[in-house]
C-alpha cells in the first residue's frame, strides 16, 4: 500500500504521460475506491496540478510551473533516496569542495556528509543548510538568490551568477525528474535547472543521483547531455541497453545497497 502523497504524485505523472486519465483507469491502476480517486483528483485540483473533468482529470495550465513540496518529497521513495545519499556521499573525500543542490535526494547525502572532516559545502538548498550548520568540520556556503518557498531553494540570476563566477567545486551532486536514452536528463523547474547548469559549469565532476523509477522519464526543462555527467547514482543496474549507453560516454555507474 503505497502513501496517498506518493499515490498523488505517480497520478500526476500518469496525466504528463497519457495528457489525461479517467476514475476507472486510477482505480484499476492502484487499486484503490472511486472515492479515494475523487478525494485525490479534488486535492490534486486544489494544489493546482490538474484541472478534473466528467469522468477523469488532465493536467492544470499552471502544472508546469509546480513541484510536490519538499518534504513530501522525502517521503516518495524515500528509503532508495536515503540509500542512494548514503552511496553518494561515499564518493565524497576529506578537503573537497562540493556543490548540492535543492532535491530531495540531494539532502540524504547532506545527512550523510554529518562527522566528516575538512569538507566544503556549496548549496542553494536551506534544509541542507540546516542539516550541515552544526558540524564543525563541514564549511557550508548558501548561494542566496530568490526563495523558492515550495521547494526552501534559492534560485535566480543572482544565485546562477554567485555560482559561476565565485565558486569552484570538486564535484556536483544533483537530482532530475527524468532520464532518457534518446533525450537526456529532465528536471521539472526552469529556474531550478539553471542553478544546476551553473553548478555543472563551475566544477570538475558531476554525480547524477537518480533512481530507477526515472529511466525512460521525460520532463521539462532539458537540464544536460550525457556527455556533461561523469557519474550516476542509482538504485539498481540499469539494463543491458542503458549499460552499453553510459558506457559509450565513459559514465560510472554506482548501485546504492
Amino acid at each position: 500500500m503505497i502513501l496517498p502523497a506518493e499515490r498523488r504524485q505517480k497520478i500526476v505523472g500518469l496525466v504528463r504521460e497519457r495528457h489525461g486519465v479517467t476514475c476507472v483507469e486510477l482505480c484499476q491502476h492502484f487499486g484503490v475506491s472511486p472515492g479515494t480517486v475523487r478525494k485525490d483528483l479534488e486535492t490534486l485540483e486544489g494544489q493546482g496540478w490538474l484541472k478534473r473533468t466528467y469522468g477523469g482529470a488532465v493536467l492544470s495550465d499552471t502544472a508546469g510551473e509546480k513541484t510536490v513540496r519538499v518534504g513530501e518529497r522525502e517521503v516518495i521513495n524515500g528509503k532508495v533516496k536515503e540509500r542512494i545519499g548514503a552511496a553518494a556521499a561515499g564518493l565524497v573525500a576529506e578537503g573537497e569542495t562540493i556543490f548540492i543542490d535543492g532535491s530531495s535526494t540531494s539532502l540524504f547525502v547532506a545527512k550523510y556528509l554529518k562527522g566528516r572532516q575538512d569538507l566544503t559545502v556549496i548549496t542553494n538548498a536551506e534544509r541542507v543548510v540546516m542539516e550541515l550548520c552544526d558540524e564543525e568540520g563541514v564549511r557550508v556556503i548558501c548561494t542566496g538568490g530568490a526563495l523558492r518557498k515550495n521547494n526552501l531553494s534559492y534560485v535566480g540570476e543572482t544565485a546562477e551568477t554567485l555560482i559561476r563566477t565565485g565558486f569552484y567545486a570538486d564535484k556536483t551532486f544533483f537530482s532530475c525528474c527524468g532520464i532518457s536514452q534518446k533525450f537526456g536528463v529532465f528536471d521539472a523547474i526552469e529556474s531550478e535547472a539553471n542553478i544546476k547548469k551553473a553548478m555543472f559549469a563551475s566544477s570538475k565532476q558531476t554525480v547524477l543521483l537518480c533512481d530507477s523509477s526515472k529511466f525512460e522519464k521525460l520532463g521539462f526543462p532539458k537540464l544536460a547531455d550525457f556527455d556533461a555527467v561523469q557519474t550516476i547514482v542509482t538504485d539498481h543496474q540499469p539494463d543491458e541497453k542503458w549499460m552499453r549507453l553510459l558506457e559509450k560516454y565513459k559514465i560510472k555507474v554506482f548501485i546504492a545497497e
